[in-house]
């Protein structure tokens, strides 16, 4: 087993962070039970290995974790979720019961594994599978209020389809490197629970309410925006933007909507976009790169942030920094 870096505490927007990733490996039945046990809970079974090595490859981006196991044998196990957690089949087949839900994975399938603090059983025969664990804070700092899930299942083919290619997204351009900035860490984690919360049914309510179309007058945008352009080179929620401008997140959305044709998400874009510009501008060229100041400002790939940018100024951002000095 291999173990590098480390993602926990506080640390500055920009700042670049060591990864935490782990890497196990093991064709020893004893060895393979030892492990799993240290990781999952001790009511745990396993048959003998056969069809290959038990693989375990974890990455943590500090309000989430991904794992993805290879098990080449039948583990029955109990456990209790730190957090909530979503699990998607690649192979094989597993089986999972809750208290008031029993749901049996083929490939393919996208499931709410467990809620908070609940305990479930799990089966797997012969499984290849990916989990995404979340510290259970972060949908109410995404959605506000205190959102939970309604079902299991996502509501859709097409929302099962988006949570995967969101999740591989993640994986193959921000927690395969060895390190990542902050500021990247934290939108990705909001990435993913916001993609969780559109994917299964839950408390969230998508439309306004009357009160919020009350509330979604030129003085809310401007609280909201100002917050935004305070904190843009921070960790932004829709809940704190609305806790700024003192109303719900409903009414900001609708806000931003109703004054300005956009998301408070993609206002907060254009204003990152500008300081990148800014920051690029002043630039040396041979003492900083664009995938650098992209990452600074919160931008996951630094393909996508050239197309952001070349949208918003007309050039390219590496001819904005050959030009600067």
């Amino acid at each position: 087993m291999t173990s590098t870096g480390q993602a926990s505490g506080q640390h500055p927007a920009g700042a670049a962070i060591p990864l935490a990733r782990t890497r196990f490996e093991t064709e020893d039945l004893d060895l393979a039970h030892q492990y799993l046990v240290e990781r999952l809970d001790h009511d745990l079974r396993v048959s003998e290995i056969a069809g290959g090595p038990l693989r375990h490859w974890r990455a943590e981006g500090g309000r989430f974790t991904v794992d993805d196991l290879h098990l080449p044998l039948d583990l029955v196990f109990s456990a209790q979720a730190p957090g909530p957690v979503i699990v998607e089949l690649h192979a094989g087949l597993a089986e999972r019961t809750l208290v008031d839900d029993h749901a049996r994975l083929i490939p393919g399938d996208v499931l709410v594994h467990a809620r908070p603090g609940e305990r479930f059983e799990a089966r797997a025969w012969r499984a290849r599978l990916r989990t995404v664990t979340f510290d259970p804070d972060l949908f109410g700092e995404v959605a506000g209020g205190s959102p939970r899930f309604t079902g299991f299942r996502p509501v859709s083919a097409a929302a099962a389809l988006r949570w995967r290619r969101t999740v591989e997204y993640l994986v193959e351009n921000v927690l395969t490197g060895d390190t990542a900035s902050a500021l990247v860490l934290s939108t990705s984690a909001r990435l993913l629970a916001a993609t969780a919360l559109s994917t299964f049914p839950s408390t969230v309510v998508l439309e306004p309410t009357g009160l919020d179309r009350h509330d979604a007058h030129p003085p809310t945008l401007r609280r909201a925006i100002a917050y935004l352009e305070e904190n843009a080179a921070g960790e932004v929620t829709l809940a704190e933007v609305a806790g700024a401008a003192r109303v719900t997140v409903r009414a900001v959305q609708l806000a931003f909507r109703r004054h300005l044709d956009t998301t408070p998400l993609a206002y907060l874009r254009q204003v990152r976009l500008d300081h990148a510009h800014s920051e690029l501008t002043a630039a040396s060229p041979g003492q900083t790169t664009v995938t650098a100041v992209a990452a600074r400002w919160g931008f996951l790939n630094a393909g996508r942030f050239t197309g952001y940018y070349r949208e918003a100024f007309g050039v390219l951002p590496s001819h904005t920094l050959l030009s600067a000095g």
